[in-house]
C-alpha cells in the first residue's frame, strides 16, 4: 500500500464522491475510503497468494459491517454488542459481490476477501451505492488480478427528473429506485423497482446511469495510476485441452439431452452417468489426472451445452417444466394440510417444491429488519431444510 494519501473525486449528479487511499488499513492488499457527504465507507481487498489443497473453486467473501458507532452510539441492551447482520447488510453484501465476481480471471481460486466497514453515516446518504464503487477502487489499486473498474449508482426519478444517488428523502418520494453497475462502456448488474415505469422511461434511466457511471469509472483508473502498484503473477486453474477433448468425444454428443432431462432425479442420473464415462475414458489415457482436474473439464462442457442451448436454441425454462419461456409457471394453491398449524394458511406447490406461508404481522423493530425505508407490514420467512434438495 502506498503511504501518502491519494484523493481522487468525482462529481455524480448534485453530490461528490471522493476515493482515497494510503491513509488507512495500509497492510491490506488494497483499502480505498470512499465518501459521499459525512457517510464514509472503508473497504478493504486481501487476496491468497496460494491455493489450499484441494481446492475447486473461488472462495471470495465479501463483508459489509453497520457498527452503531457510526451515527455516534453503542449497542443497547444487556450485551452491549453489535447483533447479526440486518438484512440490509446482507443485501448489501449480495449488491457488492454480484458485479465483482466474474471480473476475476479464469481460474483464479485464491482465497479472496473484500470487507466493508461503514465508519460514519450522515443519515442523508445509502452507504451501500459507495460499498460497490469501494470495492472496486480498493481492487484496483491492489496487485489483485481484476477486469474492473466498475462504478455504482443509484437512479431515482422525483417529478420526472432523474436524480443521481438521491438522498433517502428524495427516493421515498420517488417512482424508481434503479441500482446500476457497469463498466465504463456496458453494464455488469440492473437491480431495482418502478412504480409501472413506462420502457421508454427506462431506457433513458439506464443510459442517464451509464453517464454517471463513466465519471466513477475514470476516477477509479486515475486513483489506480496514482498508486501504480503491478498486478502480481499467478497460475490459473484452467482446463487443460487435451481432457476437453477427450470429455467432448464421450460427451459432448448427449450432455444437451442429459441436462434437459424433465425430472430432477432422472438429470442427476443422467448427468451422473456420463460424468462417470468421462471420468473412466481420462483415467485411461491420462492416469494421473486428478479428480479435480477431471471435474473441471466435465463442468466446463455442461456449462458451455447450457449457454448454447440458452443463446441459440432459446432451451430457458424447458428443462424442469417442459414449458416455453412465455409460459406462466403452473401453480397449485390450497389450504394447509393440517387444521392444527394455525399459522400456516396456505400451502403453495409451484413445483417438486412446497411452499408453507401465512402473516407475521408488523414487527415494532421493522425498519431494523427491513432497513431504513421499512414498509412491509407482512413478514414471510423462507426456511431450507436440508431435505427440500432430495
Amino acid at each position: 500500500m502506498s503511504t501518502t494519501p491519494i484523493s481522487i473525486s468525482a462529481h455524480v449528479g448534485s453530490s461528490e464522491i471522493t476515493f482515497e487511499t494510503g491513509k488507512m488499513a495500509r497492510l491490506a492488499d488494497g483499502a480505498v475510503t470512499v465518501r459521499m457527504g459525512e457517510t464514509i465507507v472503508l473497504v478493504t481487498a486481501v487476496s491468497a497468494t496460494t491455493i489450499k489443497e484441494g481446492q475447486d473453486f473461488f472462495p471470495l467473501t465479501v463483508e459489509y459491517k453497520e457498527k452503531a458507532a457510526a451515527v455516534g452510539r453503542f449497542p443497547g441492551g444487556y450485551f452491549k454488542r453489535e447483533g447479526r447482520p440486518s438484512e440490509k447488510e446482507i443485501l448489501t453484501c449480495r449488491m457488492t459481490d454480484r458485479p465483482l465476481r466474474p471480473l476475476f480471471p479464469k481460474g483464479y481460486l485464491y482465497d479472496t476477501q473484500i470487507i466493508a466497514l461503514l465508519l460514519s453515516a450522515d443519515g442523508v446518504n445509502d452507504p451501500d451505492i459507495l460499498s460497490i464503487n469501494g470495492a472496486s477502487a480498493a481492487l484496483m489499486v491492489s496487485d489483485i488480478p481484476f477486469a474492473g473498474p466498475i462504478g455504482a449508482v443509484r437512479v431515482g426519478r422525483v417529478n420526472g427528473q432523474f436524480i443521481a444517488n438521491p438522498t433517502h428523502d428524495q427516493l421515498s418520494r420517488s417512482d424508481l429506485d434503479l441500482v446500476y453497475v457497469g463498466t465504463e462502456t456496458e453494464p455488469v448488474m440492473i437491480e431495482g423497482s418502478g412504480l409501472e415505469i413506462p420502457e421508454a422511461d427506462f431506457n433513458a434511466s439506464l443510459a442517464f446511469a451509464q453517464q454517471q457511471v463513466v465519471l466513477l469509472v475514470k476516477a477509479q483508473k486515475e486513483l489506480a495510476a496514482h498508486v501504480n502498484k503491478p498486478k502480481r503473477e499467478v497460475p490459473l486453474m484452467l482446463v487443460k485441452d487435451d481432457l476437453l477433448e477427450i470429455a467432448y468425444e464421450v460427451a459432448g454428443s448427449r450432455i444437451e439431452d442429459a441436462i434437459y432431462r424433465p425430472s430432477k432425479v432422472e438429470r442427476q442420473k443422467a448427468v451422473g452417468a456420463l460424468k462417470d464415462e468421462v471420468k473412466t475414458k481420462i483415467l485411461e489415457k491420462f492416469p494421473t489426472a486428478t479428480g479435480f482436474e477431471i471435474s473441471q473439464a466435465f463442468d466446463y462442457l455442461q456449462k458451455k451445452a447450457f449457454r448454447l442451448s440458452i443463446l441459440d436454441k432459446q432451451k430457458t425454462l424447458r428443462r424442469t417444466r417442459n414449458r416455453c419461456p412465455p409460459q406462466p409457471r403452473r401453480r397449485d394453491r390450497r389450504p394447509a394440510p393440517c387444521s392444527w398449524i394455525r399459522h400456516f394458511l396456505a400451502w403453495r406447490n409451484p413445483g417438486p417444491l412446497h411452499h408453507h406461508s401465512g402473516p407475521g404481522g408488523r414487527s415494532p423493530d421493522h425498519r431494523r429488519l427491513h432497513g431504513r425505508r421499512g414498509k412491509q407490514t407482512l413478514h414471510s420467512s423462507l426456511q431450507l431444510p436440508p431435505f427440500q434438495c432430495g
